[in-house]
């Protein structure tokens, strides 16, 4: 049994309709990173860039894993993720900011959405 962490992280990613450059910056990794990881079988990751990808694609790092260790793909039910891609960027923003400044910058953009509702 071998091990292709790549080719479910990019089964993943396509499923969510992401490109590379998308999941690059979702998990605030390179895209020569991603590209490299999905077409070679270089598995050489840390388990902190596995979880960040993990992370990007609505994941857990075990999921990735273990769904990597299988013989035929696997369509995994419940990891679809709707969310729009712009929103899941902005939501990546959010959380490299201090958490006191990202709640300040959410408090604004409830107000901006709510006045633009009115409208």
């Amino acid at each position: 049994m071998s091990i292709n962490l790549g080719k479910e992280i990019c089964r993943r990613r396509r499923e969510q309709k992401l490109t590379q450059e998308d999941l690059a910056e979702l998990s605030d990794l390179s895209v020569n990173f991603i590209s490299r990881l999905e077409r070679t079988k270089n598995q050489n990751i840390s388990i902190q860039k596995l979880d960040s990808i993990a992370r990007a694609l609505n994941t857990t790092t075990p999921d990735i894993i273990m769904n990597a260790y299988r013989f035929k793909e696997v369509k995994v039910e419940n990891h679809h993720d709707n969310t729009p891609v712009f929103i899941k960027k902005v939501l990546n923003e959010l959380r490299k900011m201090a958490p006191e400044k990202a709640e300040r910058v959410c408090k604004s953009f409830i107000v901006l959405a709510k006045e633009i509702n009115k409208e």
